[in-house]
């Protein structure tokens, strides 16, 4: 957990929101979404 800059482990939800985002984002090309409360920025 200390990894982890937003101090929690990942929930189902947030990968739901981010798929919804990418279904809204009609402008969005070429990207690699990383779902990963922040622990790839260290």
């Amino acid at each position: 957990m200390a990894q982890i800059p937003l101090g929690r482990l990942g929930q189902e939800q947030d990968i739901t929101d981010a798929i919804g985002f990418l279904l809204k984002a009609n402008y969005v090309t070429g990207q690699t979404l990383k779902i990963d409360g922040g622990r790839s920025l260290g």
